[in-house]
């Protein structure tokens, strides 16, 4: 009997699926009854080749080579661990004589058919195609799904769509992050310049706010605040000017005062004075917010919970795959289909019988009892077939967690069923009042709200509501009610830049193409124009962290004085498009033409090797003088009164043409302790010799701190003054993708199974909270952990299970110290449960010290001396560096001087 063979993304699905039809058996790697054989892929087998791979010219990175523009995209199979065995496993199953079809059952979307088709096209079978889409893992969406497969045909255009995505981002990450490197890093440089189709671009919207607030001067102003009594009730009032004229003052509004001695005057003109006010109250109503898609689940969840874009996802994986609780997270839409009304019925009459079910689910109870009872509303924006593409909005399955939901997805879980029951209730009432003081001449405002009709509010979780009501008595009449002056006091403030963004907004201005649209119906319209994908700007965020260019500070993301010189150089060299979220947001839409069929791969790519090749041109030919040849004189250099201009790692006054030690020794280093020094400020030192206290300092341990900076006149050198720590640290610490699954058995405890994190992998025991017994001491916990990143590396799961089974791992290379230098080192387990480094022996003759160097080591891979060690170089070795450096010194000017005369 002829048998289809069902290829899932990862195991959990193979075993899902084989639990829900039901009659397999189990076998090494595979499952199998008597109409299907199941089996899995572990994500992507494949990945694109190496530049290398293709052709060995392109091994050294040399601008002769490029642009890189290969006939295909050539498949190899990805270098982990057990990938090759996998693709045996499914090769062999795939060719038994018994097999006549292929069912693609990977995640229903873009990346899902990418990894199925590398599938077929690297194993070369020409079996039919049919696809499961499922956009749950219930046992009743399984069940449905295997009745209603669809033709392989017609995914054809999502896995061209997939292939293309692939291949242009291949095709401008290699070529323009080979000839940005070779252009733009300096020779100490050991780490590349990434540039993407995709991560420039999100860069380039952090660059842009950051330009903004280092651009950002603070001026000193006033605020008058006003106290009035009225019926047994104080209330505070903010002064405002009645005939307020910004001009083209940015700073002006209408409540601040610029001039302290008006201010002064003010409060003097309202104290002891009487005064009347009058009131306006009106009904405001507020809709209920729509369903929840990735993005703005992920802001939602940035919003309540700082959590980044990867641990919202990662929760809503494990919520989907795990627990069944929630509908395919990977999805850009907010509405239903109109055929799920029913779908809708059967779940909130499941969660209605569920009050006894655990912690929330009397509360999601009563709501869901509310609504079979009331009725729905708001059905027909929901129910909205033209919003819904591949997939619905995400909403609760109905199917009750088997087991008690913790941490991150029960939190996640709570957000979206709020969410869900919120929806189809009616809209909450607020009365919003706006009351104006009149005191001395002088008008006070007061605002505020209160809560008439709880309506969708009434479903959101106690301390949830972030704008709670603040009650004002009513007056007696609605204009000239006599009111009590008790106060009027001057506040001195300073206006603050603008907000950095945080995660949730840059997910927003992605989703938009860069444009900040807060209404939810324009937004709508963008989504076709985004950068990247709801399933792909998790790890878009995260690479750039990882290649250095972003660091998280608090909630916001702020970019490296790296990433601000990357897309400063792509503008000055008129790489424009590689750093436009329009132009970006205009690519992704041809994505989806071709995915419509509306375009053809063909088309596509040719257009990708045009904007490769435009980059790759632009970037062998540009001059180094173009960057800055319009650079502004920022004033006299203190040390040698030249003028002071703008050049690529840093400020300087001209070049003189003069050996270096005889040259002006003062840079205005643009990398200041973290912090990118702008033109502003560079002004402000030549000018005044100190800055303004500047924020945004970051200190090795992370930590940030607001200070002003000096020039030091002996040395000529610039000196930061600190003026106190923030309350929020800078973390360059990317996220992970969690697999559930443990690692191995702790090797320090021996009893608990060390886990992952988005960050870490520990012992569970680490974990836990433990509670002392009465009159005893904490009890301690498993101190075993490994980063996943160390050292700007990251920790693999198969690296982990050999240091954990061998104590060490082998040697390893690509660690980066903190000087941007790459070294290899072997990880050793050490008796507290961390990691130390273990360095290889040094290559004979170097100094004669051949020994492997192990011990305790200080951040970025760097040996710490032991106490006593001795810290002065032998004399003889001394004087000859010493020797070598100034013969190199003799013979760089003698070379100099030949250049002047064959010149002359």
């Amino acid at each position: 009997m002829a048998k289809a063979l069902v290829i899932t993304e990862k195991p959990s699905v193979a075993q899902d699926i084989a639990t829900a039809l039901g009659g397999f058996e189990e076998h090494d790697g595979y499952f199998e009854s008597d109409e299907l054989v199941v089996t899995f892929a572990v994500g992507h087998l494949f990945e694109l080749m190496e530049p290398e791979e293709v052709d060995p010219k392109y091994k050294a990175w040399t601008l002769e080579v490029l642009p890189i523009l290969p006939a295909d995209g050539a498949l190899r199979v990805k270098p982990k661990k057990g990938h090759s065995e996998r693709i045996r496993t499914i090769k062999r199953l795939l060719f038994r004589d018994d097999v006549d079809r292929v069912i693609n059952a990977c995640d229903a979307g873009r990346e899902g058919e990418l990894i199925f088709r590398e599938i077929v096209q690297y194993l070369e079978s020409d079996k039919p195609i049919e696809r499961l889409w499922l956009q749950s893992m219930t046992k009743n969406a399984i069940l449905r799904g295997f009745e209603s497969l669809r033709p392989g045909e017609e995914l054809e255009g999502l896995a061209a769509a997939a292939e293309c995505r692939a291949l242009s981002d291949w095709l401008i990450g290699m070529n323009a992050t080979r000839a940005i490197t070779k252009r733009f890093a300096s020779r100490k440089e050991r780490t590349a310049w990434s540039a993407g189709r995709v991560q420039t671009p999100t860069l380039a919207l952090l660059v842009d706010k950051e330009f903004e607030v280092l651009a950002h001067v603070p001026r000193a102003y006033w605020r008058v605040e006003g106290t009035f009594a009225h019926a047994g009730q104080t209330y505070t009032g903010a002064w405002f000017d009645p005939d307020f004229d910004a001009g083209d003052d940015e700073d002006a509004k209408d409540d601040r005062i610029f001039d302290e001695e008006r201010a002064r005057a003010i409060v003097a003109a309202v104290n002891g004075e009487a005064a009347t006010a009058s009131e306006q109250r009106k009904p405001s109503r507020e809709s209920a917010p729509p369903l929840f898609d990735l993005t703005s689940l992920q802001r939602e969840a940035n919003r309540r919970f700082s959590w980044s874009a990867r641990r919202t996802l990662n929760a809503a994986q494990r919520c989907y795959e795990r627990h069944k609780a929630l509908t395919y997270p990977r999805t850009s839409s907010r509405c239903l289909p109109s055929d799920y009304r029913e779908t809708v019925a059967e779940v909130l009459h499941s969660y209605a019988g569920a009050a006894d079910h655990g912690e929330g689910f009397d509360e999601y109870a009563r709501a869901a009892a509310n609504l079979e009872s009331a009725g729905l509303q708001n059905e027909p924006r929901i129910f909205d077939d033209g919003g819904v593409s591949d997939h619905f909005a995400i909403i609760p399955t109905g199917s009750l967690p088997t087991e008690p939901l913790t941490g991150d997805d029960k939190r996640l879980f709570d957000l979206v069923v709020r969410r869900f029951l919120g929806a189809f209730h009616p809209p909450a009432v607020w009365e919003r009042v706006e009351r104006v003081t009149e005191a001395g001449g002088q008008r006070f405002r007061t605002r505020a709200r209160s809560l008439q009709e709880p309506g969708w509010r009434a479903v959101l979780a106690a301390g949830a509501d972030e704008e709670a009501a603040e009650t004002l008595a009513p007056l007696a009449e609605a204009s000239g009610v006599a009111v009590r002056t008790e106060q009027a006091l001057a506040i001195a403030e300073q206006t603050r830049p603008a907000a950095r963004i945080s995660e949730a907004r840059l997910l927003s201005l992605m989703e938009n193409a860069g444009q900040q649209i807060d209404d939810e119906d324009l937004a709508a319209v963008l989504h076709e124009k985004g950068i990247g994908t709801p399933a792909t700007r998790a790890e878009i965020i995260e690479n750039l962290i990882r290649k250095g260019y972003v660091l998280r500070v608090g909630k916001a993301l702020r970019p490296t004085v790296k990433g601000i010189r990357l897309i400063d150089s792509l503008r000055r060299i008129n790489i424009d498009r590689l750093a436009s979220p329009a132009l970006t947001g205009e690519l992704e839409q041809h994505l989806l033409e071709v995915e419509r069929g509306e375009r053809t791969a063909k088309e596509f790519l040719d257009e990708v090797k045009r904007y490769a090749v435009e980059v790759v041109e632009r970037a062998k030919t540009f001059g180094y003088e173009e960057l800055y040849a319009d650079a502004e004189d920022l004033g006299p250099c203190p040390s040698c009164g030249g003028s002071v201009k703008e050049m690529a790692w840093f400020y300087r006054c001209p070049e003189t043409g003069k050996p270096r030690e005889e040259d002006c020794p003062m840079r205005f280093w643009k990398d200041t302790s973290g912090r990118y020094l702008n033109s502003g400020a560079v002004r402000a030192l030549l000018r005044d010799g100190v800055t303004p206290t500047l924020d945004g300092f970051t200190a090795r341990n992370g930590r940030t701190y607001k200070g002003h900076i000096e020039i030091d006149r002996e040395s000529w050198k610039l000196v930061v003054r600190s003026e106190g720590w923030n309350e929020e640290s800078a973390s360059d610490i990317p996220e992970y993708e969690v697999n559930t699954d443990p690692v191995a058995t702790c090797p320090i405890c021996c009893e608990h199974d060390v886990v992952e994190s988005p960050t870490e992998f520990s012992c569970e025991d680490r974990l836990k909270e433990k509670e002392p017994e009465e009159g005893e001491k904490k009890p301690k916990k498993c101190p075993f952990v490994m980063p996943r990143t160390v050292c700007k590396r990251e920790i693999t799961r198969d690296e982990l299970q050999y240091y954990i089974e061998n104590k060490r791992t082998e040697l390893l290379t690509d660690f980066t110290s903190r000087f941007g230098r790459p070294f290899s080192a072997t990880l050793v387990l050490k008796e507290n449960g961390r990691h130390g480094f273990e360095f290889p022996p040094r290559a004979a003759g170097a100094g004669g010290r051949g020994k492997k160097k192990t011990g305790k080591t200080g951040k970025g891979g760097r040996k710490k001396k032991a106490a006593g060690a001795k810290t002065a170089a032998p004399k003889k070795a001394a004087a000859a560096r010493s020797s070598k450096k100034a013969g190199r010194k003799k013979a760089a000017t003698r070379k100099r001087a030949t250049k002047k005369k064959a010149d002359a």
